[in-house]
């Protein structure tokens, strides 16, 4: 095939390219686009609402100080947030891979397994977050005060692993103390760990059999293949399920922080410019977060790739 077929093949698949594409740029742009740039321009004025629709006048950045420095229960709830993210983002990442790399295992009736493990993560997560959230057994069984003390037990339970861990020697009192706040939230770590488990399934699968079966006959023991073998094959992984637990811890529907934001919006006070300057804060301090562990995982795995 000549060059100039080539090149005129090439130019005609871009151009199907760009029509396949063409919906999506529209949605984005009238979606996405409009929306945002007035969320810019609301942020940075005072919105007036009245019955023939809104009026804006130009305030500058009064709205971001307010958000910060007068009404300090968004920036509390946020650093809440962030904490709670931060706090659940390697629990949900090594939990995720522990339990891929678990049903990935070969052994009788794993397909059965896998189905009975991943029904109640993929189907009935979101009801049982909502259930657990709005308190609905307690209101319909009227038994508060049981409940309280369940939840109080929970509390006596992980304060006893900890002093456990801290009497016993074996672990700092930080890592100790850490170690027993997750086992107060495996609930929530078990729940939310359903689509990074997927993802790490699919690397353990996409990697050659033929590679462990070398090292096996190279000498390699199971903890040496595991290190040279199936994680650096997964690191990539590891930064894509990061980076979706950063985005799905912030824009949870339990997050307090949204909740604020859109109470702010469209609660009693109606106020959109303080409610945007709000969203602006925290979409901000979200990208930071995603930019300073893109930049740290890309470090791990190109050393890993090299």
């Amino acid at each position: 095939m000549s060059r100039r077929k080539m090149k005129t093949l090439t130019a005609r698949k871009a151009r199907w390219g760009y029509l396949f594409v063409l919906p999506l740029c529209l949605g984005l742009i009238f979606q996405f686009g409009i929306p945002t740039i007035r969320s810019v321009y609301f942020s940075l004025s005072r919105v007036d609402l009245s019955p023939e629709g809104f009026s804006t006048t130009f305030i500058g950045f009064r709205n971001y100080y307010d958000a910060l420095f007068v009404n300090t229960v968004f920036r509390e709830k946020a650093v809440r947030s962030l904490l709670d993210m931060l706090l659940n983002l390697p629990l949900i990442t090594i939990f995720s891979f522990f339990a891929a790399s678990l049903i990935n295992s070969k052994f009788k009736g794993r397909t059965l397994v896998r189905v009975i493990f991943f029904l109640p993560l993929v189907l009935a997560a979101p009801s049982l977050m909502h259930f657990d959230a709005s308190d609905a057994l307690q209101n319909m069984m009227g038994s508060g005060n049981n409940y309280k003390a369940s939840q109080s037990l929970t509390g006596i339970e992980s304060l006893n692993l900890a002093n456990s861990l801290i009497n016993s020697g074996i672990l700092p009192n930080a890592v100790a103390q850490y170690l027993s706040e997750a086992a107060g939230r495996i609930y929530d770590i078990i729940i939310l760990s359903g689509v990074q488990i997927i993802i790490f399934l699919a690397a353990l699968q996409s990697i050659p059999p033929t590679m462990y079966e070398v090292a096996a006959i190279e000498g390699a023991s199971a903890w040496e293949s595991y290190w040279k073998i199936t994680f650096p094959m997964t690191s990539p992984m590891i930064m894509t399920c990061m980076i979706f637990t950063i985005i799905d811890s912030f824009t949870a529907t339990t997050n307090q922080t949204l909740s604020m934001i859109e109470d702010t919006a469209f609660g009693n006070s109606l106020n959109f410019g303080l409610s945007s300057a709000m969203s602006w804060i925290y979409s901000i301090m979200i990208l930071l977060l995603l930019g300073i562990v893109t930049l740290i995982m890309r470090k791990v795995v190109s050393n890993y790739e090299n």
